[in-house]
C-alpha cells in the first residue's frame, strides 16, 4: 500500500517564522513506522510553495498544483495530512481535490489542528474519512493495516462514497481516532501512548533533516500552549541519550552540520543532557544545534558541557515582566530567576534568546513597561515579539468561549489565528500594535549595551569557544540579521567591537576574517590583508581565509600571488570563475 504524508502551505507568508517551512518531525516518525513494516510511504512538503492565502504574495494555485501533480503521479491509496491552524484551509483544499481525482483514498488529517478542531475539520471538508488524536504512531500503522486488508478483501475502501462497513468496524477498535461512520460521526477515545520512544524506528535511516527531539510533552501549564493537551498527560517521556545520538550522528553523516532541538524544555532532565552532550564531545562531530527551554529549568553544571557539545543557542519563552501577565499566561516565574538564567547562559558563551508575548488579557501601558525593564535586565543578544494570539486547544481558547467572546465556527474565515484583542473587549488593535513597537524599540535601542555587557566564566579551557561565539554574532552585524535591520545604529562597528574583543579572547578565523571583509567593503585592502597575515599565520589552510586573501590580491591587481591562494581549493566550482580570471590575466 502507497502512503502519502503531506505538511500543508500556511495561509499567509512566514517573514520570521522558517520553522514553519519544514517538515514537521511527526510526519518524519510516522513515515519511517510504516517504511519499517515495508509500506511505501513518502513526504510532500507543500510549505515551501508559498501562502495559501490568495489576498497575500504568492500562489494558492502553486500549492494545489504541486500536490495534484505528486497525487497523480503516485497514486497513494492513502494520504495523511498534518494539520495546524495556519494550514488547515491548504489541507482542506488538497482534501478535495484529492477526494476528486482518487475517490477511493482514505484521507486521514493528524496534528494539534485536527486533535483540536475535529468537528469543524469534519463539517468544513467533506472530503476527510479520519482525524488522528494526539500522539499518531500506534494509529496510524493500525488504521492503515486495516485499510490495506478492506481494500484486499473487498477491492475498495469505500462504498458509497463513505468508509466500507467493514473498515469502519475495524476503526471502531483503534483508540485516539474520529472517523466518518455513514451520517456520524464515531470517536474511539483517548489514544494508546508509545511507552518506551525508543521503540520507535530512527527516522534518518530514510529521511535528511534538522529539527530533532529528545522528549514529548511539557510540565509546564501554559494558558497559550496546546502542548499539554495535546500529548494527553502531564508526563514528560524522552528518547535515551544513545537514542537521540545515533539519530544526530547518522545525520551528520550526511553532511548535516546544524540542528534545531524542538523540545518544550530541554534541559528539563540534566542528567539526560549531560550524556548526550558527552557523546557528542567524544564522537567530534563537528556540529552546532540549538534548543528551547525554560528559565527555571537551567542547571549551570550542564552549560558547559551543552557548548561543548555545539550548542550556541537557548531560546526562553520570558513572555512578560509583569507578574499579573505571567499570571495570566500560566508561567508566573519570579524575573530574578529569568535574569540568573540568562546571566548563566550567556556567561557558558550561549546566545541567550528572548520570546516576549504582548496584548494580554489584563495588558496596559505599566505593564508593557515591566516587560521593557526586565529585558534591559536580561540583556538579550536574540528576541522574538508575538501578538498574543489564541487557537483550539488552550486554555484562553476556552475562556474565550466561556464568555461568549468567539465561537468554533470563526474558523471558517481566511485567517490563521485569532488574535486575543480581536476578542477582548478591554483592548484594541491601535494599542497592542503600540505595545509591540515600543517592545521592540526598546530592545533595538538598548541592543549595544547588551552586547557590552557581555562575560565569560574565567575557563581558559572555553576561550577558542568564546571567540567563537563573539565572532560568530559578530557576524550577524557585519553580514546577517542585524546588519540588514534599520532599526540596528552602528552595526559595523559593533561588528568591529565583537571581532576584535573575539581576538582579545583566542585566535578565532571567523574573527579575523570578519574583520578582513569589513575592511574589503571599504576598499581598504591593505589593512584586510593584514588581519588576513596574522590569520593565515594561525591557520595557514583556513579556505575561507585563503579565500578571502586572493580576492583582496585581485582586487590590487596581484594576480599571479592570488591564484596561489585559490589553487589549493581549486575542487570547488564556486572558485572556478577566480581561478579563470587569474590564469588569464598573468598569461597576458
Amino acid at each position: 500500500m502507497k502512503i502519502i504524508f503531506v505538511n500543508p502551505s500556511c495561509q499567509d507568508p512566514r517573514v520570521t517564522d522558517p520553522d514553519a517551512l519544514q517538515v514537521p518531525i511527526g510526519l518524519y516518525y510516522l513515515a519511517a513506522e510504516l517504511l519499517d513494516q515495508g509500506w511505501i510511504s513518502g513526504i510532500l512538503n507543500l510549505a515551501p510553495a508559498g501562502p495559501a492565502n490568495a489576498s497575500a504574495q504568492g500562489s494558492t494555485q502553486k500549492a494545489l498544483d504541486l500536490f495534484t501533480q505528486s497525487i497523480l503521479q503516485e497514486k497513494p491509496e492513502v494520504i495523511g495530512f498534518s494539520v495546524t491552524s495556519p494550514t488547515r484551509i491548504n489541507a482542506m483544499a488538497c482534501a478535495a481535490i484529492a477526494r476528486q481525482l482518487l475517490p477511493d483514498s482514505l484521507i486521514v488529517f493528524g496534528g494539534p489542528g485536527a486533535t483540536f478542531m475535529v468537528d469543524f475539520l469534519f463539517n468544513a471538508c467533506p472530503a476527510l474519512d479520519v482525524i488522528v488524536k494526539g500522539e499518531g504512531e500506534i494509529s496510524t500503522a493500525k488504521l492503515v493495516n486495516d485499510a490495506k486488508k478492506v481494500k484486499t478483501n473487498f477491492g475498495s475502501i469505500h462504498q458509497d462514497q463513505t468508509i466500507r462497513a467493514e473498515l469502519a468496524q475495524n476503526l471502531a477498535q483503534i483508540s485516539g481516532i474520529v472517523f466518518r461512520n455513514g451520517p456520524s460521526l464515531d470517536d474511539t477515545g483517548i489514544g494508546e501512548l508509545i511507552k518506551d520512544l525508543d521503540t520507535l524506528p530512527h527516522p534518518s535511516e530514510y529521511f535528511t533533516y534538522q529539527h530533532l527531539a529528545m522528549s514529548r510533552g511539557c510540565p509546564g501549564k501554559c494558558t497559550f500552549c496546546g502542548s499539554p493537551k495535546f500529548w494527553g498527560t502531564s508526563v514528560v517521556r524522552r528518547h535515551s541519550p544513545q537514542w537521540l545520538f545515533d539519530e544526530i550522528n547518522a545525520l551528520a553523516q550526511k553532511g548535516v552540520t546544524h540542528f534545531f532541538i524542538s523540545d518544550d524544555t530541554f534541559t528539563m532532565d540534566a542528567d539526560a543532557v549531560k550524556q548526550l552532550c558527552d557523546k557528542i564531545i567524544q564522537a567530534n562531530l563537528g556540529i552546532t544545534w540549538n534548543a528551547i527551554s525554560r528559565v527555571d529549568y537551567i542547571d549551570e553544571s550542564i552549560l558547559v558541557p551543552m557548548r561543548r557539545a555545539g550548542c550556541i543557542q537557548i531560546s526562553f519563552g520570558i513572555e512578560s515582566g509583569a507578574a499579573s501577565i505571567k499570571k495570566v499566561l500560566g508561567k508566573p516565574i519570579e524575573n530574578d530567576i529569568c535574569v540568573a538564567a540568562f546571566d548563566k547562559v550567556c556567561a557558558a558563551g550561549i546566545l541567550p534568546r528572548a520570546y516576549f508575548i504582548y496584548g494580554s488579557p489584563g495588558e496596559t501601558d505599566a505593564t508593557i513597561q515591566e516587560s521593557i525593564d526586565l529585558m534591559t535586565r536580561l540583556g538579550p543578544l536574540s528576541t522574538v515579539f508575538y501578538m498574543l494570539v489564541t487557537f483550539p486547544g488552550t486554555a484562553l481558547y476556552n475562556r474565550a468561549l466561556q464568555k461568549g467572546w468567539t465561537h468554533d465556527g470563526v474558523w471558517q474565515k481566511n485567517i490563521e489565528d485569532l488574535p486575543w484583542w480581536e476578542l477582548d473587549p478591554n483592548i484594541n488593535f491601535g494599542r497592542v500594535k503600540q505595545w509591540g513597537d515600543r517592545l521592540r524599540q526598546a530592545f533595538f535601542d538598548h541592543l549595544e549595551d547588551f552586547i557590552n555587557r557581555i562575560t565569560f566564566d574565567p575557563d581558559k579551557t572555553s576561550a577558542p569557544l568564546h571567540a567563537d561565539f563573539l565572532s560568530r554574532l559578530a557576524m550577524t552585524f557585519s553580514h546577517g540579521e542585524y546588519a540588514r535591520d534599520k532599526r540596528v545604529k552602528n552595526s559595523e562597528q559593533m561588528a568591529i567591537n565583537l571581532f576584535e574583543k573575539a581576538l582579545g579572547v583566542y585566535p578565532c578565523p571567523r574573527a579575523f576574517q570578519g574583520l578582513a571583509m569589513i575592511y574589503q567593503q571599504q576598499k581598504n585592502f591593505p589593512k584586510a590583508m593584514a588581519f588576513l597575515d596574522k590569520g593565515l599565520s594561525h591557520f595557514p589552510k583556513d579556505k575561507d581565509l585563503c579565500v578571502c586573501m586572493g580576492v583582496c590580491l585581485m582586487n590590487t591587481g596581484d594576480f599571479r600571488n592570488a591564484l596561489t591562494f585559490f589553487t589549493p581549493f581549486a575542487q570547488d566550482p564556486a572558485l572556478g570563475q577566480y581561478i579563470s580570471i587569474c590564469k588569464q590575466k598573468t598569461t597576458v
